[in-house]
């Protein structure tokens, strides 16, 4: 690979437009070289923006742009260039060359000052879901960067983990030691050079690691990977690493009539309830239509293609056709995929899909809940959650069984196959723009911690944007800004409930359900935003907003749809833990408690004015937006208050009163609601 040195001399000779040196920061381009290196020997193989180098993605952006290609947006280019990479290895099979990629998007780029920061890419949504997961070191001398890297490399981590890669490689992401914001010189403490193939940060021992082995071993419990592995015979096993890519051919099905036939080898098992988690599983009038398959269903034993260990397969081999696996997370994800690659389902059954996996993967790995929660999503009651987990050896494992899991209500839940005579009711709207979701009920969505119950939004106009996004309501909680694809809100915010809030485990799988429902649905609408609000108990009308392009232009078609909200009875937040009902005189007694506070009299309480907050439809109303419950609906008020604030604060260039101040008064206007 060329150095940046040659490929930018190449370009100054060939354009009459660079004919001056591009000033930048002192060199670290090629600290990491062994990535550069092999994130461009796969971008060759299809380069259709015609990204001059892997180099450039990793430059500040004014020397960034002389390589970008076709590009629009220079913050974006390490981005594409992964993702290109990345699509290209997948393609080839190539394990590894998909390993480097997501490392090398998670690179320092050049800040150009000591302590500088690099702008986030908003404006392009990455192809590869576990490219669009990660985002570049930053400075390690920029605030906070301690603990913004090790979130990255954690989270990178659980995407080589995904594709079957060697989640320890995410350590060597990591950039160096911090320097000194007073160093002019802008060198801090780098290195730099092309011809060290491996990386001057690796072979001058310069590499910072963010996280141990233990966290990283701990972030990616229950991950496992998946590769493109090559086709087989009918009588082959599929491994562990077996691809959620490879499609299973049409066949005719004929559904398999004893749903609970799978528990017959567990009726013997000791049920030792060592663990007692409770997982409160969607309720819905339909869990969809499964096109030519079978409703979905995993088991758990030993046995399976001859192993020694506890694993999942499959029920309905002729629908799903994959061998076992040690992690439920193999198996699912190819059930997800297999309903839309060859089944023909409709998109309610691969949202129940979604939340089940979602669910699932939520659980404690590699034990049979992990099956019971997922088949409970399709209405059928297991019972793996007492069937002892064995490990490779044949040896039992202490404390693997146990647990509770509520079963679904699938009143008009049908295959293609063997359509139920249940009645479809409002699920039968087929109009392309009428998708119906059917959202999670639970009894409680889980405590969150120091954060908020999690809520998006869909507009035009946020951070000066003409096209429609998505953004949190709540940036105190979720900081993070705007963006055209919901998942990357969503799984912000399902991460943060874990780095920052202190969110317990109901709480993040309720995130997880939300997200996977969301990211199933039509993207970059509304309604994505509707759903994933809806798993939290918030009732919100976005898919009405008709979408709008980068150009301004509304996008026909992209409006409609029929949203089923959750009931979250004992849902609560460690910040404003409630036990309201729907009660009108609870909601006034509530509600006045949030005026109050609302009307604190501080010079910036005086810039916003509170939204009110009424009955409404579901319980309450505030913003335009109904909630289940007092304690939702009064935290959107403030974080309304706070929004306007902050946004006075801004203008007057915090004159008089600072978002400081606006912090504090939200502060106490969410104490209040409790109080």
């Amino acid at each position: 690979m060329l150095s940046y040195k040659t490929v930018l001399l190449a370009l100054l000779f060939s354009s009459s437009s660079l004919a001056l040196p591009i000033r930048r920061e002192v060199p670290q381009e090629h600290s990491h070289q062994q990535f550069l290196t092999s994130v461009q020997a796969s971008l060759v193989k299809n380069n259709p923006d015609g990204i001059v180098d892997s180099v450039f993605g990793l430059l500040g952006n004014a020397a960034a742009a002389a390589g970008q290609g076709k590009i629009t947006d220079t913050d974006c280019l390490q981005q594409a260039t992964a993702d290109q990479a990345f699509t290209n290895a997948k393609a080839a099979g190539d394990v590894q060359g998909q390993v480097d990629a997501l490392i090398y998007r998670a690179l320092e780029r050049n800040s150009g000052t000591v302590g500088g920061t690099t702008a986030q890419c908003t404006s392009i949504q990455a192809v590869n879901p576990e490219i669009a997961a990660i985002q570049q070191h930053q400075d390690p001398a920029s605030a906070n960067a301690a603990t913004v890297n090790k979130n990255i490399v954690l989270e990178l981590a659980k995407q080589i983990a995904s594709v079957g890669g060697n989640p320890q490689d995410a350590l060597k992401s990591g950039t160096f030691a911090p320097g000194s914001t007073s160093d002019t010189t802008g060198k801090g403490n780098t290195c730099d050079d092309a011809n060290d193939a491996t990386g001057c940060i690796f072979t001058q021992n310069l590499l910072v690691e963010d996280a141990t082995a233990d966290e990283i071993n701990s972030a990616v419990a229950g991950i496992a990977g998946a590769s493109t592995a090559a086709a087989s015979s009918a009588a082959a096993v599929a491994t562990d690493a077996a691809a959620a890519t490879s499609c299973a051919a049409a066949v005719t099905v004929t559904v398999t009539a004893d749903a609970t036939a799978a528990t017959d080898a567990t009726a013997t098992a000791a049920s030792t309830a060592a663990a007692s988690a409770i997982v409160n599983v969607a309720t819905s009038s339909s869990i969809g239509n499964f096109g030519s398959c079978s409703i979905p269903q995993i088991e758990f034993a030993t046995g399976f293609d001859g192993r020694k260990e506890t694993s999942f397969q499959p029920v309905d081999k002729v629908s799903y056709n994959h061998g076992s696996a040690q992690a439920s997370s193999i198996i699912t994800q190819f059930i997800c995929d297999t309903l839309t690659n060859t089944c023909g389902a409709d998109a309610t059954a691969k949202a129940t899909c979604a939340a089940a996996q979602a669910a699932s993967n939520a659980a404690t790995p590699k034990t049979g809940i992990d099956a019971d929660i997922f088949n409970g999503f399709f209405g059928i009651e297991t019972n793996f959650r007492n069937v002892e987990a064995v490990d490779d050896q044949g040896n039992p494992i202490a404390g693997t069984t146990g647990g509770t899991v509520s079963v679904a209500s699938t009143g008009a839940a049908e295959t293609g196959a063997a359509a139920t005579a249940a009645t479809a009711a409002t699920a039968a709207a087929t109009a392309a723009a009428s998708a119906v979701v059917n959202v999670a009920t639970s009894s409680s969505i889980g405590n969150f911690g120091s954060c908020t119950i999690p809520q998006i939004e869909f507009a035009t106009g946020f951070d000066g944007r003409k096209e429609t996004s998505f953004q949190p309501v709540d940036k105190v909680s979720y900081n993070h800004g705007s963006a055209q694809a919901s998942s990357i809100i969503t799984q912000f915010i399902c991460d943060t409930l874990t780095n920052s809030c202190g969110a317990d485990a109901t709480a993040k799988a309720t995130c997880a359900a939300a997200q996977a429902a969301s990211n199933a649905a039509t993207p970059k609408t509304g309604i994505d935003a509707d759903i994933f609000n809806g798993f939290f108990g918030i009732a919100t009308n976005f898919r009405n907003v008709e979408a709008v392009d980068d150009q301004g232009n509304p996008i026909a078609g992209t409006t409609g749809g029929t949203v089923s909200v959750a009931s979250t009875g004992a849902a609560e937040t460690g910040a404003a833990a409630t036990d309201a009902t729907a009660a009108t005189a609870a909601a006034a007694t509530t509600a006045a408690a949030a005026t109050t506070a609302a009307a604190a009299t501080t010079a910036a309480a005086a810039a916003a004015t509170s939204a009110a907050v009424a009955d409404g439809t579901n319980g309450f109303v505030t913003d335009n937006s109904d909630f289940i419950n007092a304690s939702a609906a009064i935290t959107r008020s403030c974080s309304v208050q706070h929004n306007q604030c902050a946004d006075a604060a801004n203008s007057n260039q915090n004159a008089g009163f600072t978002v400081a101040d606006c912090d504090a008064q939200n502060t106490a206007c969410v104490a209040n609601i409790s109080s």
